[in-house]
């Protein structure tokens, strides 16, 4: 596996609310929100907004008590950084052998995507970093 192959899906930003934040990318950048999902699995609202060959993602945390609504609380703001892959579990077992822990243990199913994970940020610098196969919202550009 060649992790210079690994493509940016999109760039995650927890907000209160989606429909104020998303403002701020119509107004200013011109940038409109393609796609919404209730994402069950992250106790998360999610809206897409396409960037060249990338997304923004707008993450509303729906629970105030989980890790989500406590990163809110906090301040929100940039959350993770996510890499699109064809074989989701052939890249884990990759990061194994170079002892990169799964927050999210095995990979989960959402509206998002097929199969989905994120990374211990103690093994990737600092940086949440999600890992995801067969996205719903195709980058902008594919050629898949």
């Amino acid at each position: 596996m060649d992790w210079k192959d690994w493509q940016v899906h999109h760039i995650g930003i927890v907000v209160e609310d989606i429909d104020e934040a998303k403002k701020t990318y119509e107004e200013v950048f011109g940038l409109e929100v393609v796609n919404v999902f209730d994402v069950e699995a992250f106790s998360a609202k999610v809206a897409f907004l396409p960037v060249k060959n990338t997304y923004i993602e707008l993450v509303q945390p729906t629970n105030p008590e989980d890790g989500l609504g406590k990163f809110l609380k906090r301040g929100g703001g940039m959350h993770h950084i996510c890499y699109e892959v064809e074989d989701i579990d052939a890249a884990m077992e990759e990061l194994k052998k170079k002892n990169v822990r799964s927050v999210t243990g095995e990979p989960q199913h959402t509206p998002c995507f097929e199969k989905v994970l994120f990374l211990h940020p103690k093994d990737t610098g600092n940086v949440l970093i999600e890992v995801v196969e067969k996205a719903t919202c195709k980058l902008p550009g594919a050629k898949y």
